[in-house]
């Protein structure tokens, strides 16, 4: 009875890696009621590394997110520019099941400075984000050296 048990349990975590792996390897598909402009007002957050010690800048800057049908995205973050974005799928049915990552990721760059005090003029980003109800919900988060720190932490856009 308990090897019947232990076959069952090797079964399923073979489906769902199986599962797993296709979903990974499949074809991207922008859902048609994706592509648009998405605005909002929007808190960001800047840390700088000064010898150890960061220092954090913050001011609220407008946002505006312009996603086509073949994927690409472009808009600005204050007055910086995203650059080289793109959105894809970010998990199958299984992984929506049990509530692990977001619908959608973008990744790309933002050029230049979101505020005045922001010096970092070239940031790696990924935003992973759900559409509920016409609203983008998500997060914007800065890539460096291996680190992922959020400079929005709750972003909240309206479709136009």
């Amino acid at each position: 009875m308990k090897s019947v048990n232990v076959k069952a349990g090797y079964f399923s975590i073979l489906l769902i890696t199986t599962a797993l792996l296709l979903g990974a390897c499949s074809k991207s598909v922008i859902p048609g009621d994706l592509p648009g402009t998405y605005t909002g007002k929007e808190r960001v957050i800047i840390r700088y590394d000064r010898g150890g010690q960061y220092i954090f800048r913050d001011e609220y800057v407008m946002v505006s997110l312009m996603i086509d049908s073949t994927g690409h995205v472009t808009g600005m973050v204050g007055e910086a520019t995203l650059v080289d974005c793109i959105v894809n799928q970010n998990r199958g049915w299984i992984e929506r099941q049990l509530g692990i990552k977001t619908d959608f990721l973008i990744k790309g760059f933002l050029k230049g400075n979101t505020f005045d005090k922001d010096t970092l003029v070239n940031k790696e980003i990924s935003i992973p984000f759900n559409i509920l109800k016409g609203e983008l919900k998500g997060s914007l988060f800065m890539n460096a050296n291996g680190d992922t720190f959020p400079i929005i932490s709750v972003l909240k856009l309206q479709k136009w």
